[in-house]
């Protein structure tokens, strides 16, 4: 096993096993301006985790709508139609973690 530096929004420094077939566990950090959001509702394959780091942030997954404050997360199927606001006046900062099989 080796492990090589990969490159990763917002985390300094994220080593990845070089036998790994990709990347299985995508890690990344992203901040959110007041009143906006991340991008238009969208779907993807694999499982997603959202972990809120500061900030209050909102999650639509198909018709349902949750707050997520500090310390709190979500685990969804991301084939499901989603996205990620910020519906306060703060900007937000969360981790997000999507697992995909790439075997």
């Amino acid at each position: 096993m080796t492990l090589k530096e990969f490159p990763v929004k917002g985390v300094n420094r994220h080593l990845l096993d070089s036998d790994l077939n990709g990347e299985p566990l995508h890690i990344h950090i992203s901040e959110l301006g007041a009143k906006s959001s991340s991008h238009a509702p969208h779907q993807h394959e694999g499982i997603e985790a959202i972990y809120v780091l500061e900030g209050e942030a909102t999650i639509q997954i198909g018709d349902e709508t949750h707050t997520l404050k500090v310390n709190e997360s979500a685990v969804f199927e991301p084939g499901k139609l989603h996205q990620l606001r910020n519906d306060t006046d703060s900007t937000i900062r969360y981790m997000v973690i999507i697992y995909r099989d790439n075997s």
